[in-house]
């Protein structure tokens, strides 16, 4: 009987010293749920971050260049940020294919003073909208040179070729239009120091009614014909050099006519004397005492808008090398140039009788007028108002 009992305690101990089966399964259930929430939880975060990152992947790759159209590019490149030279052109077009397809049809004004001229037709071939060109001072730029501008001749509107060596033939076939093709478009043209003649001259005046500006110092072919033309064709004409040319008084009178010239420049012509400011002012060779009005003196605003209709309506004159300056003169442009605001009369050449008292006032009366009057310190009125 002791067996039993001694069996029966030690099992009652046994059951004692353990945990009963319920208990025990509700721990293995806990377990496995916080388990099975942080694996829920860990993979929540990978899904959300893996969400992120495809959000955010294009954004980043979403460039400021791929945003910016062609248009706004063209601005940043060639707005003035950037050197308009051969050699930047060619540094923006190795970047990648959209900055040479933006610079090929964008770009429109091109310095090309320092550019091999073997390569001038593969520029010109390839930036076809190129409307503003600089050969300024290239001497070995010529007539076969010029046939390589046929491509963007209808675009053209600033044209400057100072100092090359181009000739009548290149110009005339350049500028010169059949009656089917239109005229050109070019408003600023720079021949200064070439050896075109009158002929070419007029061929420009006639083809080219569209300028604004037109430089021909130094061209010996240039005479008063040309000025003809110019009072002619050129009406929307705005400024005009022909200083150092054999021009007389006579093609000024005709400048008088041009119904939009704003600034000339006559200086070092060996033909023009005081005359020939007289003729741009007045519109004739000479002018006589009984004809100026009878008082020069500060012109009011009232004063100005009734002679606006038959004065001059020049705003700049360069008379530089002048001759016979006195001041009679300076009291015609005084009553018949009421709009005139600068008067260039450096290195003029004094006469010898001149009243130097005259001459201050009438010079005084100018300025009071509010023209601005530009003389060399070794004139003798130059140096007695520079001591005032």
């Amino acid at each position: 009987m002791e067996e039993p009992n001694l069996q029966r305690q030690k099992r009652k101990g046994r059951n004692q010293n353990t945990p009963a089966n319920g208990a025990s399964t509700s721990f293995h259930v806990t377990s496995l749920q916080h388990i099975t929430d942080e694996a829920s939880t860990r993979l929540s975060k990978r899904l959300r971050h893996k969400m992120a990152a495809k959000t955010e992947e294009p954004a980043n790759n979403c460039r400021p260049m791929n945003i910016l159209s062609n248009d706004t590019l063209a601005n940043i490149l060639f707005g003035g940020f950037i050197d308009q030279a051969p050699r930047q052109l060619a540094s923006i077009s190795c970047v990648c294919k959209r900055f040479k397809l933006v610079a090929e049809t964008s770009l429109t004004s091109l310095d090309l003073r320092k550019v091999k001229l073997p390569l001038l037709g593969q520029i010109i071939n390839r930036y076809t909208n190129l409307c503003h060109l600089d050969f300024s001072n290239i001497r070995e730029f010529g007539d076969r040179h010029m046939q390589l501008l046929l491509p963007v001749r209808e675009k053209l509107q600033s044209l400057k070729l100072r100092g090359t060596n181009v000739t009548d033939r290149s110009i005339e076939s350049f500028f010169g239009l059949t009656a089917r093709e239109r005229s050109i478009p070019i408003e600023i043209l720079d021949l200064s120091g070439t050896m075109i003649s009158q002929k070419a001259a007029v061929t420009i005046a006639s083809c080219c009614p569209d300028l604004k500006s037109l430089k021909l110092s130094m061209c010996q072919g240039i005479t008063d014909a040309f000025m003809e033309c110019v009072s002619t064709h050129l009406t929307k004409l705005q400024s005009l050099d022909v200083s150092m040319c054999p021009i007389t008084a006579k093609g000024c009178t005709s400048l008088f006519c041009a119904p939009s010239l704003r600034e000339v420049d006559i200086s070092a012509c060996p033909e023009l004397n005081a005359q020939a400011i007289r003729a741009l002012v007045t519109g004739q060779i000479g002018c006589d005492d009984k004809d100026a009005p009878d008082s020069v003196d500060v012109l009011d605003e009232t004063e100005l808008l009734q002679r606006r209709g038959n004065v001059s309506q020049l705003i700049s004159i360069s008379a530089q090398y002048m001759k016979e300056i006195d001041a009679n003169l300076l009291d015609v442009m005084t009553s018949y140039a009421p709009h005139l605001r600068r008067l260039d009369l450096r290195h003029y050449q004094e006469i010898d009788n001149t009243d130097l008292s005259s001459f201050k006032m009438s010079l005084r009366k100018m300025q009071q007028n509010g023209v601005q009057v530009a003389f060399s310190k070794s004139n003798i009125i130059g140096t007695t108002l520079l001591q005032h």
